[in-house]
């Protein structure tokens, strides 16, 4: 067996007498508990007892080699004081307890940082909601400012167009190559089938007291009368450079038959009579179409006209425009009353397209804005077909908010006639606003407002 030399275990022991005496200048002496040994002896001691082993063993050489001694005598051997162990001990109940301190800090954080979002999340809506709000009323408040200088701007052009109509009624110096021959066709129209229809209808609705079933209904003498009237708005038309009496009166006779032809079957056979009268008002025979005239009137009636006789979205957006602009004058809201011109906006909004219900309801929130004419407004939309059409126009799954606030604002001046409650009622109105209360949300601020001043005026504003 080879052995290793007295100097090789000499240089061993005492490299691992330094390293224990590193570890007892770091640690308490514990030499006097009797329990650290002379580990240079007992390496010693230990070398000799196996040097003394027979040679025989051939197994024996692998476990009495020097990198067995080695292995042997490593720093793990060397037993650790018990106050080391109390240190480690020490240490990691401190290391535990600043980790179930920073535990604790990080959980709190987290609840900080989710009450934050939500906080953020609340201001953010409620910012949006402000913001609709504001919109809403700068809408309002613009409406009403364009309408003040509207009514100044038609006042101002009423009185003026007044001033200068004498001298232009007398004007000696006429257009001769025009007008004349112009008066010559529209005398012979007249002359020829108009005026004794027209004289007849007079005798039998004023003149006479007694009547009988044997003259024609006013249905049947509209019906008569209208292809001709058409003929004669051609002439007219073509003829007057300025709206005249003429043409004023036409269009005044030939809406009021189309306002008797509506209740009768005859308005479905003159089908290709109203075709022709409603590209005779929204082109006609001159450069700028009858419903872009400088008379009021004129553009009033013919805007009427074109709704009820064009189906061209694009040119019943022109006349609802033009409506529109009319209302917001005095004059305008008085003709609106004059002429019934309620149930022709209430078409365009059971029309439901999406280009002609912002410009009604602009026409009917003119019609509700504060004057001497909102009274006889406010009666006129007191009536079942109004609320039919309002429940319709809510029921749209469609419906844009801006849309909706503006009914909402309608609705809510007529809840405040008492008599319009029980038609409320009839049309299930009440029950789809208690609806859309209770599901309303904060981001309809405006909307909410209007539901509540509605049902409180209906008495049946309930609170969750």
């Amino acid at each position: 067996m080879k052995h290793d030399s007295d100097s090789d275990l000499d240089e061993r022991i005492e490299t691992l007498k330094q390293k224990y005496a590193q570890r007892r200048n770091q640690a308490p002496d514990a030499s006097a508990d009797g329990h650290t040994p002379d580990h240079r002896t007992a390496l010693r001691e230990r070398y000799r007892t196996r040097s003394d082993l027979p040679q025989s063993r051939p197994d024996s050489a692998e476990e009495d080699s020097p990198e067995e001694t080695d292995v042997f005598c490593t720093d793990t051997d060397v037993t650790l004081p018990s106050s080391l162990a109390r240190s480690d001990q020490s240490r990691s109940a401190a290391a535990v307890h600043v980790y179930q301190e920073m535990l604790h800090i990080y959980e709190r954080l987290q609840q900080y940082q989710q009450e934050k979002s939500e906080l953020e999340a609340a201001l953010k809506q409620k910012t949006k909601e402000n913001k609709r709000m504001k919109a809403s009323f700068d809408s309002v408040k613009e409406l009403n400012d364009s309408m003040k200088k509207q009514r100044k701007y038609e006042s101002f052009t009423t009185h003026r167009s007044r001033e200068t109509a004498a001298p232009k009624a007398f004007d000696p110096k006429p257009s001769k190559p025009e007008k004349p021959q112009s008066s010559k066709a529209a005398g012979k129209a007249v002359t020829h089938g108009l005026l004794p229809l027209l004289l007849d209808w007079l005798v039998d609705g004023q003149l006479m007291e007694v009547r009988d079933g044997s003259r024609p209904s006013p249905q049947e003498r509209c019906a008569r009368v209208l292809p001709m009237l058409v003929e004669q708005l051609h002439g007219a038309a073509a003829a007057a450079v300025e709206p005249s009496l003429l043409l004023r009166s036409l269009l005044r006779c030939i809406y009021c038959c189309l306002l008797h032809l509506e209740r009768s079957s005859q308005h479905t056979v003159l089908t290709s009579t109203l075709r022709r009268l409603g590209e005779e008002v929204s082109r006609g025979s001159r450069v700028s179409p009858l419903f872009k005239s400088s008379c009021l009137l004129t553009r009033f009636l013919c805007s009427l006209i074109i709704i009820k006789t064009i189906s061209q979205v694009d040119v019943l957006a022109q006349a609802v425009e033009v409506l529109s602009c009319a209302v917001r004058t005095d004059e305008g809201q008085a003709l609106f009353l004059e002429y019934q011109a309620l149930p022709v906006v209430l078409a365009l909004l059971r029309s439901a397209s999406p280009a002609l219900l912002a410009p009604s309801l602009d026409v009917l929130l003119q019609m509700s804005s504060e004057s001497r004419t909102l009274s006889a407004f406010l009666d006129q939309c007191s009536s079942e077909d109004f609320f039919r059409c309002a429940s319709l126009f809510l029921r749209n799954p469609r419906l844009e908010p801006p849309l909706l606030e503006k009914m909402l604002m309608l609705l809510q001046k007529l809840s405040s006639v008492r008599k319009n409650k029980r038609l409320f009622e009839a049309s299930a109105l009440r029950l789809l606003l208690q609806e859309m209360h209770r599901t309303s949300g904060r981001s309809q601020a405006f909307i909410s407002i209007n539901l509540s001043s509605i049902l409180l005026n209906l008495g049946t504003l309930t609170r969750s």
